[in-house]
Formats: C-alpha cells, structure tokens, sequence
C-alpha cells in the first residue's frame, strides 16, 4: 500500500496522464461522497416538501438535458483543460451556493451550477486522459494500448474517495448540514488548482464560434433521435432505461429523508450508510462481469435488475423499523451498481461505432427524461401522501419496465 502511494505520488509530480487522472478521480469521489448522504435532508430541513425536493433536482436534469451536447462540442473547440477547469469552478460554486444558502432560491441557483459542473466533466477528463496518455506513447505501444485498466482504477479510486468522504459527511452533516458542502466546496477549488498546475494539453487552434457549437449539438440531436428510432432494440432499450430512471430517481432521492426518520432524526446514520451502499454497488459491478464473461443475454439481465429492484424497494418500503427496511434498501443497491454500465455496455456492443456519439446522445436524454418524471409525478405522490407510497409506485414502475423488454424477447 506505501508503495503504492508513493508510486502514484511520483507519478502526480511528474504530470504523467494516467496519474494525475486517478488522482483527480479521487478528489471528486471525495467531493461528492461528503454531500451525498445528506444532500436531501438539507433540502427538506431547510422547509421544503417532497415536490420541492424533486422541482430543486429536476433543475439540475433539466440543465443537463439542454447543455449535454453544447458541452461536448466546447470542448473539442475550446480545449479538455479549460472545460474542465469551468466544471470544478461552477462545481465549487454550487458546493458553496448550498454552504451558505437558506432558502429556494439559492438552492435552484446551485443546482443549475450543478448541472453545467457535472455536464462539463463527464467524459472529458476520461478524453484528456486517453488521448494524453496515448501521446506519451511509441507507436508499438500506441497500436497494443487498452484502455480498460485506466477506467478501472480510476472508477476504484473514484468509489473508494465516494466511501470515505460519506463517513466524514455524515459526520460533518450531524454537527451542521451546510458543513459537508463547504468543505466539499474547498475541495473543488484545490482540483481547479492542481488541474490547472497538472494538465497538460495542446490549446486547439481557432476561435471558439457559439453559433457552429449550437448547430452541431441540434444535428447531432436530430441525427441521435433519428438513428435510434430506425433501430427497434435501441428505441425499446432507451424506453426500458427511461422507466427504470423514473423509479431509480425518486428512491434514490429520498433514501436520506427516509432513513434518518426511521432512526430517530440522527443525521449521522447515513454517513455510515453510504460506504455500505456504495459496497453493494460495487457488488452489483462485479455480478455484471460475471454475467458478461459468461456471454450472458443481456435482455435477461435487464429483465433481473428491474424484479430484483422493484422487489427489494418493495419489501424497504412496507418496513416501518429502520433494520429491515434498510437491509432491503442495500439489496436494491445491486441492481444500481448493474444497471449503469450495463446499458453502456449493450448499447456500445449494438451501435455501429460510426454512429455511436449520435445514438448515445439520443439514449442518454430518454434516460434523463425518465428521471424528470419520475420527480415530476413520484414526487408528487411523496408530497400527497409518504415518501413510502411514493417507493411503492416506484417498485410498481420497475415491473412495467419490463414491457419493453418482454417485447423484444419475443420479436427474438
């Protein structure tokens, strides 16, 4: 373990790619793991019912859905640095909108920074990184390279920083609320400093033009929408994702709500809960290599994630005691840690590689959609009625699910 520390210590100093990527993963499962446990039960402290919980997150959806592909053409045209140096900025601002804010308002104004924080990181570190680390290679090296360890390791240190930064915010959250998001706040602004200090990057030449930014991200979108309704198993596919999303939202919004009025109102309880969820996770990553390696049906496997996690948020929901109920909340956990990277797995497997960004564009906003109305209308229901109800719509909402599926298995 020293060693190993050392080893990437060295390789942080000397700016290699692969380093300063794993290095700068952990820094932001750290950030997120802080806020995570206790992201919703400041909400709700702070006033707001269920239905406002889930309008303050759709903000967030919402800015996601309209700058997801602005954000990608940006950073082909401006540069993976700078872009991801705009992301920890509007990040930390948010951390730091929430740190010192009391009320809607500022709670709207952190998510949309949330939102263009989270849609100007994703997937442009993991490009800088490969094409970075590609670089640095000969061209027998180049030819030979996988990729695959770089994601791994960088996913461990991202769940591994997730695990421990929940157990401090729980901590932290149990003494004030707003503690966790200041901190997480001051983490993001030292990743802006040592992102600025560590990557290393060839500034693309030319002007950035705004208006061919936004004409490619419209035909990219059209193109995306086109191409995957031509293809039956990609349209029926999204369309399972986009119901599961609407379940998978709503749990995963109100868990800390729930939890922590289970256990008397101790705050602290879900930073303990967190490592274990993102454990379970973990598991549930692991039970889809063993599936896949096993050249499994991955129809098969959609059908079990949505069973097993309308089954387990079932049984969660009808527990009035914290222990059972939160020992069918972790089950559900492995469905998550299936769910995700089994789609990308599948679609990349079936999108032919020269349509691949406009498909996945396409696919991607079912998905985001599905949990736009699963806050819309499940939220709704929390608000009405009990965060419980609301978890009993969702389990119903993982078996229609199924349709999709059930479909394709017999057009097969």
């Amino acid at each position: 373990m020293r060693k190993k520390a050392i080893a990437i210590s060295r390789g942080v100093i000397r700016k290699e790619p692969n380093y300063v990527f794993y290095w700068l993963h952990f820094m932001r499962g750290l950030a997120y793991g802080l806020v995570s446990p206790i992201y919703a039960v400041l909400l709700f402290s702070s006033g707001l019912d269920a239905f406002q919980v889930g309008l303050i997150n759709l903000i967030f959806i919402l800015t996601n859905l309209f700058f997801q592909l602005p954000a990608g053409a940006l950073a082909d045209s401006w540069g993976r640095k700078k872009a991801f140096l705009t992301s920890s900025f509007f990040n930390s601002l948010a951390f730091f909108a929430y740190a010192f804010g009391r009320r809607w308002p500022i709670f709207a104004l952190a998510e949309f920074f949330s939102g263009l924080g989270y849609v100007l990181m994703m997937g442009i570190l993991e490009a800088w990184a490969v094409d970075a680390w590609k670089g640095r290679l000969n061209s027998h090296q180049r030819s030979e390279a996988e990729y695959g360890f770089l994601f791994s390791r960088a996913e461990t240190a991202l769940c591994s920083a997730s695990m421990v930064g929940g157990l401090m915010g729980g901590i932290l959250g149990s003494i004030s609320l707003h503690l966790p998001f200041f901190a997480g706040g001051l983490i993001f602004l030292l990743i802006f400093i040592m992102a600025y200090i560590l990557i290393e990057e060839k500034v693309p030449e030319g002007k950035v033009k705004l208006k061919i930014i936004m004409k490619k991200s419209v035909r990219i979108a059209k193109e995306g929408t086109k191409e995957g309704f031509k293809n039956r198993r990609i349209w029926q596919v999204a369309l399972f994702a986009g119901m599961a999303m609407i379940a998978f939202k709503v749990v995963d919004m109100f868990w800390a709500k729930r939890f922590v009025d289970l256990f008397q109102g101790r705050v602290w309880i879900t930073g303990y809960m967190w490592p274990l969820m993102t454990f379970f996770m973990i598991i549930g990553v692991s039970l889809l290599k063993w599936w896949t390696d096993r050249k499994k049906d991955y129809l098969k496997g959609f059908m079990f994630v949505s069973l097993w996690a309308g089954a387990t948020v079932f049984l969660s929901s009808i527990f009035k005691n914290f222990y059972p109920a939160v020992f069918f909340f972790f089950l559900y956990e492995l469905s998550r840690g299936i769910q995700r990277p089994a789609l990308f797995s599948y679609f990349n497997k079936i999108i032919p590689s020269k349509k691949r960004a406009t498909i996945l564009s396409f696919t991607i906003t079912v998905v985001w959609l599905g949990g736009a109305i699963g806050l819309l209308t499940l939220g709704w229901i929390a608000k009405k009625f009990s965060i419980e109800t609301a978890w009993l719509g969702a389990s119903g909402v993982f078996l229609l699910s199924l349709a999709p599926i059930l479909y394709l298995r017999r057009r097969n």
